[in-house]
């Protein structure tokens, strides 16, 4: 019975380690936004860590309120062609500005719309 009790803790104890986290694919290196009446323009560098080449690269901005709650997204192809493991391709938006936006976090997506593993999304300040 010892020795039952003694495995059964030590699965709950294996069970319970968490993996290491995989390394992003994208990383966002740079972002800076600026807000006019109508339109907010987003810039930034980006730089694929995978090791997998990404066919092309889209990207999602989620427009958040003070409080942090998403209000809007908005979706954009950054790339069309192949991206290789340190390539820094550039971003250059312009998008409505959305109304009690006051921060932005990015997510990347390939071509096929399969969501990548980001690193550094945010949230970042709307100028």
């Amino acid at each position: 019975m010892k020795y039952v009790c003694l495995a059964l803790v030590a699965l709950a104890l294996g069970a319970s380690a968490q993996k290491p986290k995989k390394a992003p694919d994208v990383e966002v290196l740079e972002a800076k936004s600026r807000r006019t009446e109508d339109k907010i323009a987003l810039d930034g560098k980006l730089r694929v860590t995978g090791d997998k080449p990404l066919k092309g690269l889209v990207l999602e901005f989620a427009f958040l309120s003070s409080s942090g709650d998403v209000l809007t997204t908005q979706k954009t192809e950054i790339s069309d062609e192949t991206l290789n493991k340190n390539d820094e391709p550039d971003f250059h938006v312009e998008t409505n500005n959305p109304p009690g936006a006051i921060k932005y976090k990015i997510r990347a997506f390939d071509g096929a719309d399969r969501e990548l593993r980001t690193g550094n999304i945010g949230p970042f300040v709307i100028e």
